[in-house]
């Protein structure tokens, strides 16, 4: 579950939507604003200007702004161009916006601000940077053309659950008790918090730290655990990498299959993942459950819509059929994949299309036969070994 539904940035966003139009070409916006935390000043690359007066920035952090008009107390613009902040001062400026205690680790492609162990961020550095080169890797493989990050990729590593749920909540609400981390399509960062200290324990020294990981792999939740943290910093990878483009319309059994495709962990291995593409046991059995019940539309309504990803009842099924589905594609339609990828590349933020649009998308590329497709996606998935 990448952060796409729960912000309070997606008000602004639905208005910006109704009304979006082509952003000017000049270099840095300067916007003014005034809110309920006072007065400030936003500066940064102008992606969209509504028809009302309101904009959404790309601020230096690669933070997203969408500001409303009536919120906006002065604006002006320059000719200099758009610079993303160097690492040392991204690095600032997150231990400036978060409480006093944390500290930075700087991996290859990451800065990871942490208040927990040293030990504790290392670790999730190293399942980080083990992640970048699998997934820049899996795709140069299959001709799938990426660009790398403009700034360093931003994870925040909170020593309790409780901190961790303190600085969500404002994006999450109520949802942050359920989620033990998550990717922000406003902050462009990945939040979590240390799985190690779930019981109140914190093992700073290797020897301790290593036993205590250890555990945590070992628990029943384990699988969940690990695969949480992949599959949100897959969709931020994806979102950084040219691959998909924030607030662009990207059909969820894309965004999210996939990321379910990358995240199964493996537990016999002490990192707790260390591959690409494994059978994700717990969604193929949920997927073969749903097939006793599963209506001739399924994969249509799949394509066409969102509505199954956002109700809690249909979800959990939605995520299965969308792992098997992106799993199906990417083994027996490698090249016809990658070009759906590009045309997803290719879309701009905050332009919607509708139901018929989506299919009509997909079936130009896939073909335009989706029962006959459907019938080799369900017999390929039927063979897969749990």
């Amino acid at each position: 579950m990448n952060q796409r539904l729960f912000s309070p940035l997606a008000a602004g966003l639905l208005a910006l939507l109704a009304c979006a139009a082509t952003a000017p070409c000049w270099g840095v916006e300067h916007v003014t604003l005034r809110d309920d935390s006072g007065e400030r000043k936003i500066s940064g690359k102008l992606l969209v200007e509504a028809q009302d007066g309101g904009v959404l920035l790309l601020a230096p952090d690669t933070r997203l702004w969408a500001i409303e008009p009536e919120k906006i107390v002065a604006r002006s613009h320059d000719d200099q161009p758009f610079v993303p902040l160097e690492r040392e001062a991204l690095a600032q400026q997150l231990l400036t916006e978060l409480p006093e205690g944390f500290q930075i680790l700087h991996t290859d492609h990451y800065v990871i601000c942490y208040d927990t162990s040293r030990a504790y961020a290392e670790w999730s550095g190293q399942l980080y940077e083990r992640l970048f080169n699998a997934f820049y890797k899996y795709w140069e493989d299959r001709n799938v053309e990426l660009k790398p990050p403009e700034v360093p990729l931003v994870a925040l590593v909170f020593q309790t659950k409780q901190s961790y749920a303190d600085y969500a909540r404002q994006e999450l609400g109520a949802a942050t008790e359920a989620i033990v981390g998550y990717y922000s399509l406003q902050s462009n960062r990945v939040m979590m918090y240390d799985l190690t200290g779930v019981e109140g324990a914190k093992f700073g020294d290797r020897a301790g730290f290593s036993a205590r990981v250890n555990a945590i792999l070992a628990r029943p939740d384990a699988e969940m655990t690990v695969a949480t943290i992949i599959h949100e910093a897959t969709h931020q990878l994806a979102f950084n990498s040219g691959m998909q483009q924030r607030l662009a319309d990207i059909p969820l059994w894309l965004s999210e299959g996939m990321a379910v495709y990358f995240e199964t962990p493996d537990l016999k291995n002490s990192r707790g993942w260390t591959k690409v593409g494994a059978v994700n046991q717990q969604r193929l059995v949920t997927f073969r459950r749903y097939l006793q019940q599963r209506p001739a539309d399924s994969l249509a309504t799949l394509i066409s819509s969102d509505d199954r990803f956002r109700d809690t009842k249909t979800a959990p099924v939605a995520y299965a059929e969308a792992w098997a589905f992106n799993y199906y594609l990417i083994r027996n339609h490698k090249q016809a994949y990658a070009q759906y990828l590009k045309l997803l590349a290719d879309k701009g933020p905050l332009l919607s299309d509708g139901p018929e649009e989506r299919l009509k998308q997909f079936t130009a590329i896939f073909g335009d036969d989706l029962e006959r497709l459907d019938a080799a996606f369900v017999k390929y998935m039927l063979k897969v070994r749990l």
